[in-house]
């Protein structure tokens, strides 16, 4: 016996599983999060032209915010959907779509305010050290 429930109307599992396949999924957000979680991210293509900030999304929700020329700063994230996040700086929220993710980059476009950036993250490879600065 085939199992087809959109053509079954007496079967209850069809709109339940019509409704599953249409909105998005936990399995989804969780294949997100197990990319994101635990790389040390490095921002590819700094401003500035020196080595960019690197991030690291922790279990629990935290991340750990740091770069070669400013001190480190531990603040709290979470996963607002498969494809969004959002993170705590100063009190201020800001927000993060997930243009791509893999296990060797990721892209962020980046809310802060009024301000929306596109940022691009390379996954750090060990050993990293940041590079001496000319004083």
């Amino acid at each position: 016996m085939e199992n087809d429930f959109e053509d079954n109307p007496s079967c209850a599992a069809g709109p339940i599983a019509a409704l599953l396949l249409s909105t998005p999924t936990l399995a989804a957000e969780k294949a997100v999060t197990a990319l994101l979680v635990g790389t040390p991210w490095i921002e590819a293509k700094a401003q500035s032209g020196l080595p960019g900030p690197m991030m690291i999304f922790l279990p629990k929700g935290k991340l750990l915010i740091d770069s070669c020329w400013e001190t480190y700063a531990l603040r709290t994230w979470k996963q607002l959907s498969p494809n969004e996040l959002s993170w705590d700086e100063d009190g201020a929220t800001i927000r993060a779509k997930i243009k791509a993710v893999s296990s060797d980059g990721l892209t962020l476009q980046i809310t802060a305010g009024k301000d929306v950036v596109e940022r691009t993250y390379a996954a750090a490879k060990a050993p990293y050290v940041c590079p001496d600065m000319k004083r």
